[in-house]
């Protein structure tokens, strides 16, 4: 109890800190700054303002005859301190093949259950073809617009491809060795641990 009431104490005095700075602007990256320039400068923001940090992700994405833009960002004591439950429900609607495939196809526009049974190759049956589009709808990722044509929500794509991005790098990296993934050409990520940090 006592643990927690320290850190409910400690998260007033950060945000009452916060309340009597004047808002910042969101960060913007420099034109042409790498993904680790800007974890730079959010970690020189949360030094400055005695936060934990900032978690982002944005990104620009032609699928199809569709364009996709989108960012977005958290601070990461918001992060911590919000109920996880609705989040586990679209972590939990998103780990199968079958509706990774599914989300995949959608991402590319709207399909019909025909459509969407020819991505699953034929593996499922029609029933758990309408169970795992059930999941996906239940998880708020996609929609059915019109009888048997489903779509992906729109605002719902990049933050997919970033958590999948985030997937495929934590399976590619060795957390046991202190390793992490490249994220992009030039740009290695970084492990560091302890208070003094580079």
């Amino acid at each position: 109890m006592e643990d927690r009431l320290a850190a409910l104490e400690r998260r007033v005095d950060r945000l009452e800190r916060q309340a009597e700075r004047p808002p910042a602007n969101p960060p913007q990256a420099p034109h042409g700054a790498s993904a680790l320039n800007l974890a730079q400068h959010f970690r020189e923001r949360a030094t400055e303002n005695g936060t934990s940090g900032t978690v982002a992700y944005q990104g620009a994405v032609h699928l199809d005859d569709l364009e996709y833009a989108w960012a977005g960002q958290h601070e990461v004591d918001d992060l911590m301190a919000a109920d996880w439950a609705h989040a586990a429900a679209v972590l939990e609607a998103m780990g199968s093949p079958h509706r990774l495939a599914l989300l995949g196809s959608l991402a590319g526009g709207t399909r019909t259950s025909a459509e969407l049974q020819e991505t699953l190759g034929g593996e499922t049956s029609t029933g758990q073809l309408y169970h795992h589009l059930r999941e996906l709808q239940r998880a708020g990722l996609i929609t059915q617009r019109k009888r048997g044509a489903y779509e992906v929500y729109p605002q719902a794509v990049i933050p997919l491809l970033a958590i999948l991005a985030a997937a495929v790098d934590l399976s590619a990296g060795d957390p046991a060795a202190g390793m992490s993934p490249d994220l992009g050409p030039g740009d290695p990520g970084t492990v560091t641990t302890g208070p003094e940090q580079p």
